[in-house]
């Protein structure tokens, strides 16, 4: 009762111990408390905490086997399927060698904007901070091209003004005397010209963070940060004055109205993510922006991205995660709804999809999105495409423009005829205009006109091409050629157009070696960012903004809101469980194995087995779960429960088995042969309270006078002498792996085929064997007893001379007694048998008699005879038994020679005397028996040969009767 009541004890405490390390698991702090821990880390000038959740400490191995599965599911076929729709333009190493060090001028993602709604992109998402203003900036394009041509155009306005001034006053069409009044109308005209070139020049000075504001609302839908401020990371504990700061209310205003989410319903737990304000980007960026998002992510204990957080708050306002804000957009703007275990989109519609439907979004124990990420390094995650194509889009648009003013200005263009233009000069006023059309449109007005700005671009890029891969050059060298050569060019103006020409073809073939590469530049755009959801990010190999996702060591974080976008938009989501879950898993398993345990108590090998057994079956089918339907069931505490558990009870059950064989070994040492005592110990349900019925051979032994030596003995003598007798006697049983059953003075009751069952054959031979031993072993002892003065030559009796008696068959053997106080011992007929058999030697002169049961069971060896030699005897019905026993005589163990052929020729005269005797033939029965003794010189003391001559006079004066058969009924024990 004890031994159940210590192992239900075993999982009692092992589940309590899981109980409080995963009391925190769902926890999380306050606010007030992130303060606290704020104030508390500045205080002793110790590291602000960088994460404020609480995490216990199976976490970390948690998360590990959380990434072993994620790595299990490619391997049953549950790839992530990466969306076609994604795309990073990234500024990689190619980038960043082309235009120079990160970060660029702001100019640079402006033109990207552009060009991305040229090529008909979705929505764009920077995940790059602009929270900071930038410096201005000189417009190079402005200042080497527009200028001068503002400049050129505003003076020519004015000369040409000023001239017609001057021929009018020729003219007479305007009196001199009224020049003056034409004059002030001339110096206001100055005037216009003046501030019209002041705002020129003004313009060659850049904002950039304008120019980005106005490309983001140009395209559309561009989407920036802002950033959700921890406590951990403010100058200030308090809010309230880190508000007054931080940032203007009304730049504040303008992130909420840019970035709030406003048709959000929360209700459960506290949002994981909260803060006292945010840090958004600036507002001449964001007031042209379609919306921003927090880039904010949740590195895990062990600095691995597993979870993001879709919403934060702050004061009661919602933000969406960096990707999640153009996803809602894209997605109809569906109404959200948060809750402690999911987050619900209703009326979503999703890409590709007529009808609207609800998104479930489940969020783990700790209130996150798990992300379902692609088991792949970055850039072979999604597609990609270096930045550095927009750039060189609109670099090379900007030669390759420059190029062409300067040869419209030269006449070389004038050579062009297409069914669009009458001649090439009309291709810059294509350009112009469409460049007009974009302006209106990022000055607010109707963005209808962006596809027509669109359609006006392309058809400017194909007539050009037309006009760079046509005839239209080799025209214009013909006619230069025939002017050259033309007899009425004086030779002087000849040079001048050979001039002209070289200079026109080297523009051709210059502005033709631009266009090629640019041409294909811009068919890969067109092919690859139509519909696309554009991801920029800086991912150069100088970029620090680099993590550890569960499949990569170094893994881009801007990759994060692809893999955010992939799971949401396909609905591949991963789930865990609450960890009470695991939890009862744990205490359901760990009390079932204890019962299994306890009930059955197994060996602590079978118990390994069952225990890791189980444990073999709890992660099979978490990893089946998990794969297959992605919820991921915390393991670690079942499977850490269980194993403590079955371990622990394998270790009690040791150290208790320990104990048992122990005491068994101390309780057998000096009964049974140690190959035998390891038998027992291997499986001690032998030595259960209670008896068995068992096959066995069963020995008695007793000295003969006995108490005649020991009267002549002082008591210590005594006792060395049955010591020295019994421990050699002991051990010749021993040996042939009999077990001790007791000892009764100078008496030796032992048996054989017990407790370990064995074959009759073998146990009886064994017995046999020992009978024997014990005679040779007897001389031996009698000897030193002679020697040492226990026995006395001249005295009788002057030897321990030993009688044995053996029989076999079933008895009854166990532990007989009580569980306080047991005997192990055998009962039964057959044990009553072998300890009549014992006395029986006395009536026959004999020293070791055997049973008919025994002769029988040694006969199942084929070589017995070598090994015994046997004198049969007559049938006895001993004291207690109705049945009358064939008996016969152990005589000695065969060694050859010829001593062994007289007792062959002895035994065979005496068998034919014991069967005449039992055909009541007196005569040739006694003339056999004398023929024994006198021929072959067996003494009255030494055979049954005496007691058969006894008999038979008594059976001459009383016959026995017709049906008798030689049997005799013993009145002795």
């Amino acid at each position: 009762m004890r031994k159940r009541l210590v192992a239900f004890l075993v999982p009692v405490a092992v589940l309590l111990v899981f109980l409080l390390l995963n009391l925190d698991f769902d926890g999380r702090l306050t606010l007030e408390d992130e303060l606290e821990q704020v104030r508390s880390a500045e205080a002793s000038g110790e590291p602000v905490p960088q994460t404020v959740d609480r995490s216990p400490a199976i976490t970390t191995l948690e998360e590990r086997v959380y990434d072993l599965f994620l790595h299990l599911r490619p391997l049953f076929g549950r790839t992530v399927e990466q969306r076609e729709d994604v795309l990073f333009m990234d500024v990689d190493d190619t980038a960043i060698v082309q235009v120079g060090d990160w970060p660029w001028s702001r100019d640079y993602m402006a033109r990207g904007l552009v060009l991305l709604r040229e090529f008909e992109s979705d929505f764009v998402t920077f995940d790059i901070e602009y929270v900071e203003d930038s410096p201005l900036a000189v417009d190079r394009t402005y200042l080497t091209e527009r200028l001068p041509v503002t400049i050129r155009d505003e003076f020519f306005y004015l000369n040409d003004n000023f001239a017609a001034f001057v021929e009018a006053l020729q003219s007479g069409q305007i009196p001199l005397s009224a020049a003056d009044q034409v004059l002030p109308d001339l110096f206001a005209l100055s005037d216009d010209i003046a501030g019209t070139l002041q705002k020129s020049v003004a313009s060659v000075v850049r904002d950039n963070d304008q120019l980005l504001g106005r490309a983001a609302a140009f395209h559309g839908q561009a989407y920036f940060t802002v950033n959700i401020l921890d406590p951990a990371k403010i100058i200030d504990p308090d809010p309230q004055t880190y508000r007054s700061l931080i940032m203007p209310q009304e730049n504040r205003r303008l992130a909420q109205e840019r970035a709030a989410i406003r048709n959000v319903e929360h209700t459960g737990r506290q949002l994981r993510r909260t803060g006292v304000d945010i840090l958004p980007a600036i507002p001449p960026i964001l007031s042209g922006a379609a919306g921003a998002g927090f880039p904010n992510v949740v590195v895990d204990n062990d600095g691995v991205r597993r979870r993001i957080d879709l919403f934060a708050e702050v004061d009661g306002t919602y933000y969406a995660q960096l990707i999640t804000a153009p996803l809602l957009d894209l997605l109809g703007n569906p109404a959200v709804q948060i809750d402690g275990t999911r987050v619900l989109l209703s009326g979503a519609v999703l890409p590709g999809e007529d009808q609207p439907t609800d998104i479930r979004i489940p969020l783990a124990s700790d209130g996150r999105m798990l992300i379902n990420w692609p088991a792949t390094t970055f850039l072979e995650s999604f597609r990609h495409e270096t930045f550095y194509r927009l750039v060189y889009h609109w670099e090379t648009e900007a030669d390759i423009v420059a190029n062409l003013r300067v040869m419209a200005d030269g006449g070389y263009l004038d050579f062009y005829r297409s069914d669009v233009f009458a001649t090439g000069s009309e291709l810059l006023g294509l350009y112009d205009f469409a460049e007009s059309l974009r302006e209106d449109v990022t000055d607010g007005g109707d963005r209808a006109q962006i596809a027509e700005w669109r359609e006006y671009r392309q058809l400017f890029f194909d007539e050009v091409g037309a006009l760079l891969g046509g005839e239209t050059q080799a025209v214009l060298e013909d006619a230069y050629d025939a002017a050259i050569t033309d007899p009425e060019v004086p030779p002087d103006l000849a040079t001048q157009y050979r001039a002209a020409k070289d200079q026109a073809v080297a523009f051709y073939e210059a502005t033709a070696e631009l266009y090629g590469p640019f041409a294909e530049n811009r068919r890969v755009l067109q092919e690859k960012v139509p519909g696309s959801k554009i991801i920029i990010g800086w991912t150069g190999t100088s970029t620090t903004d680099i993590g550890v996702n569960p499949f990569e060591q170094e893994y881009v974080n801007v990759g994060t809101h692809a893999a955010v976008y992939n799971t949401i938009v396909q609905q591949i989501f991963l789930d865990d469980t609450a960890w009470w879950i695991p939890f009862l898993i744990a205490a359901a398993l760990s009390l079932l194995l204890t019962l299994i345990f306890v009930a059955v108590d197994l060996d602590p090998g079978p118990s390994l087995l069952i225990g890791f057994g189980t444990l073999i079956v709890i992660i099979a089918a978490g990893t089946a779960v998990f794969v297959f339907a992605g919820v991921y069931v915390n393991m670690v505490t079942p499977v850490l429960s269980v194993f403590l558990t079955f371990i622990t009870l394998t270790i009690i059950k040791f150290i208790t088995t320990n104990q048992e064989k122990k005491y068994i070994r101390n309780a057998f040492n000096h009964y049974l042969a140690t190959d035998v005592i390891n038998e027992i110990l291997e499986d001690p349900d032998m030595l259960g309270l209670g008896g068995k019925r068992k096959n066995i051979t069963a020995m008695f032994t007793d000295v003969r006078k006995f108490s005649t030596i020991s009267e002549r003995l002082e008591p210590e003598q005594l006792v060395r002498l049955l010591n020295r007798y019994l421990s050699g006697m002991s051990d010749v049983v021993l040996a042939e792996r009999g077990l001790i059953d007791k000892f009764e003075g100078d008496a030796i009751i032992a048996m054989f085929g017990a407790p370990k069952e064995v074959d009759p054959a073998v146990h009886a031979m064994s017995a046999c064997r020992a009978a024997v031993a014990m005679k040779k072993l007897e001389r031996r002892l009698n000897e030193e007893f002679l020697r040492d003065g226990y026995l006395v030559e001249d005295m009788d009796p002057n030897q321990l001379l030993t009688r044995v008696g053996i029989n076999t068959g079933d008895a009854v053997v166990g532990n007989m007694g009580t569980e306080t106080r047991m005997d192990y011992t055998m009962m039964g007929n057959t044990v009553n048998l072998a300890a009549r058999l014992e006395g029986v030697n006395k009536q026959f002169n004999t020293w070791t008699l055997i049973s008919q049961a025994t002769y029988d069971a040694i006969r199942g060896e084929s070589d017995y005879q070598k090994e015994f030699t046997l004198r049969k005897l007559s049938k006895v019905i001993v004291v207690g038994l109705k049945e009358p026993v064939r008996i016969y005589e152990l005589i000695d163990t065969y060694e050859g020679g010829d001593q062994h052929k007289d007792l062959v020729e002895k035994l065979k005269v005496f068998n034919c005397g014991l069967t005449a005797f039992e055909n009541q033939e007196w005569g040739e029965a006694e003339r056999c028996f004398l023929q024994v003794r006198v021929e072959f010189g067996e003494k009255e003391e030494e055979g049954p040969v005496g007691f058969y001559l006894k008999r038979i006079a008594e059976l001459k004066k009383r016959p026995p009767g017709k049906t008798w058969s030689g049997e005799f009924k013993l009145s002795e024990k």
